[in-house]
């Protein structure tokens, strides 16, 4: 069948976003592989799936470009959100929306193409676990910010993708995150209140140009392990920026916020067979 389709990027993160509302489109991991495939299908690092929730407010599905199933992904929301709001407001440039999602209920603010959201409650936090690969020694910080990451301090700004992605890698599959496996974030300050970072997603099983929880958990371990005050800018591997707010309740996080950009990149229709 033909299927109407949007793709849509936050910050370099792009994905293929579909109405399924009425259930008519059949999915299976082959399927979602073969339309994030940048060379046989649309191309993205994720499928997001607009669905019913029993009568309710409409629910976000998350596809890995690997055809995995995923709890939350952040850039993502951000373009569900706007996706959401343009489906409903057809003229609108200013507005909220609220939908569902396996890690929770999420609310929207469309400005344009900037889009803040919240996000999952901070979870699963772990600081300063040492870890050695191939003879080296790294220092991570584990966090859960609706899909689970460590981050690790270490200026990456010329290290080549290939060697990002080989260490990346071995952190993702270490025996230390299994079984679930985790994403990996390379960060390094570059300002009183921003960093850059660098991130290993698994689903994608390589280097993305933006990860939206991924951004999110580092600037939180940024607060706890540099002491940098809310808000903080992060700039990712696309060159674009995004801002984390977030509110503490002692050790923990009560709150967590993402904003910036959530642009459509373009529509079309394409047959799933």
């Amino acid at each position: 069948m033909d299927v109407f389709f949007t793709k849509m990027h936050g910050a370099g993160n792009d994905f293929i976003l579909l109405d399924n509302r009425r259930k008519l489109i059949q999915l299976d991991s082959s399927r979602i592989s073969t339309l994030c495939d940048r060379h046989k299908g649309i191309g993205a690092d994720g499928l997001l799936v607009v669905e019913n929730d029993e009568g309710k407010e409409p629910r976000m599905v998350y596809f890995n470009a690997d055809g995995s199933r995923a709890s939350f992904c952040g850039n993502g929301a951000r373009c569900f959100a706007r996706f959401l709001f343009e489906m409903e407001n057809k003229d609108g440039e200013q507005g909220e929306v609220c939908f569902m999602t396996e890690a929770g209920r999420i609310t929207g603010w469309i400005s344009g193409e900037a889009v803040k959201i919240t996000l999952p409650t901070p979870k699963n936090l772990t600081l300063r676990i040492p870890l050695e690969i191939e003879g080296k020694s790294y220092e991570l910080h584990k966090i859960d910010t609706g899909v689970p990451h460590v981050v690790l301090f270490e200026d990456c700004e010329n290290l080549p993708r290939s060697t990002l992605e080989e260490i990346g890698s071995r952190i993702r599959w270490h025996k230390a995150f299994q079984p679930e496996g985790t994403n990996v974030n390379f960060a390094w300050r570059v300002g009183e209140r921003k960093i850059k970072v660098r991130t290993y997603e698994r689903g994608v099983e390589g280097e993305t140009l933006a990860c939206g929880s991924g951004v999110t958990a580092s600037a939180l371990i940024s607060h706890l392990v540099l002491d940098m005050d809310c808000p903080i800018e992060v700039s990712v591997r696309s060159g674009e920026t995004l801002k984390v707010y977030f509110v503490k309740s002692g050790p923990a996080f009560r709150e967590a916020f993402l904003e910036g950009p959530a642009k459509k990149v373009f529509v079309g229709t394409i047959e799933i067979t």
